[in-house]
């Protein structure tokens, strides 16, 4: 059954969702859409509410919220979220690396309270059934984990937020196992069918879910966020099963405003510091090139070094953006 959490009214033209792209917290906690009924499963009962990570959601997206700092969302970002909300479909965002991609997810889970994100990293090596969970034989019986994606099919009273990141790396069949146990809403532990209650430990740490006959099996989907780059073609099945959204290219005025975010630098901070981060941004809008090998992380670096100094007195904010710019930024794309 759905918790009241989870059933909501429908959003209305002017109220798109319960969405609103700030990363503050709603206070209460804010009611979630109810899912379709064709993406409701039969899985529970719910386990308890899953526990935050304030520290890992404050290194992602900084400890000034961007409505405290009056900064943008990105365009489109807002719509996207909620439409995956009310249709509880996975959303694909694709787009350069650095753009803030994965920093979705994270500021979902922080507005909404929806627990700490179950985050899986995929690689060219990364296999579905080992993500799920893994088992090994111990002393009386078998041991098994959950990793993030199996985590995240367990039976909760509101969704928990599963983020997929760099899906393009993985094996070109990886899309669509992934679309199977999502449209099925659960998967199977075969090493535990022949047990009525076991328990096995999940990824949230310290976590522990009972499991009857081997069977995991959600109520309500996990709002599912995946990240890959612009050039990987995904099979026509698993786009028709997700949302996708591109995720634009910052002008440099919203990549100022995102580093400003991320530090917590306030319009009271050091003059000459928010004047430096401006002047940083410039320089890399001013490189055709340059633009899109430029993270925030790479941005975040450079403020760093520049608050650290030593910063000569006679060197002005955009003679040290270049400066530092030429030790962080990367090699020049090829012909």
């Amino acid at each position: 059954m759905n918790s009241p959490r989870s059933a909501g009214p429908p959003a209305s033209a002017a109220v798109p969702g319960p969405y609103l792209g700030t990363g503050v917290p709603h206070q209460p906690p804010a009611l979630l859409p109810a899912p379709p009924p064709w993406r409701t499963y039969a899985g529970g009962p719910d386990l308890a509410p899953p526990p935050d990570d304030a520290a890992e959601a404050e290194r992602r997206l900084g400890t000034a919220p961007r409505a405290a700092l009056g900064l943008p969302t990105a365009a489109g970002e807002i719509a996207a979220v909620n439409a995956a909300l009310v249709l509880r479909k996975p959303l694909l965002i694709t787009g350069p690396p650095g753009v803030g991609r994965s920093a979705v997810a994270y500021r979902i889970a922080r507005e909404l309270g929806l627990g700490r994100v179950l985050h899986w990293t995929v690689t060219g090596a990364s296999v579905l059934r080992d993500a799920l969970y893994t088992a090994r034989s111990a002393e009386g019986g078998t041991r098994v984990r959950l990793g993030p994606p199996g985590t995240a099919l367990l039976p909760y009273g509101r969704p928990r937020v599963l983020l997929v990141e760099g899906l393009d790396r993985g094996d070109f069949d990886l899309p669509v196992e992934l679309r199977a146990v999502l449209r099925r809403g659960g998967f199977d532990i075969p090493e535990l069918a022949e047990e009525a209650s076991a328990r096995v430990l999940t990824d949230d740490p310290g976590g522990r879910a009972p499991v009857a006959h081997g069977a995991v099996a959600c109520h309500e989907l996990p709002i599912t966020v995946i990240t890959a780059g612009r050039a990987r073609v995904f099979p026509a099945e698993f786009m028709a099963e997700c949302l996708h959204w591109e995720h634009p290219v910052p002008t440099a005025a919203e990549l100022a405003a995102a580093v400003r975010s991320r530090a917590g630098l306030t319009d009271s901070a050091e003059p000459r510091l928010l004047t430096f981060i401006n002047e940083l941004a410039e320089a890399w809008s001013d490189d055709p090139h340059a633009l899109d090998r430029l993270t925030v992380a790479r941005a975040l670096d450079a403020v760093t070094l520049a608050a650290a100094g030593p910063w000569p007195p006679d060197e002005s904010p955009d003679a040290v953006a270049a400066r530092l710019l030429g030790l962080l930024r990367g090699p020049a794309p090829g012909p």
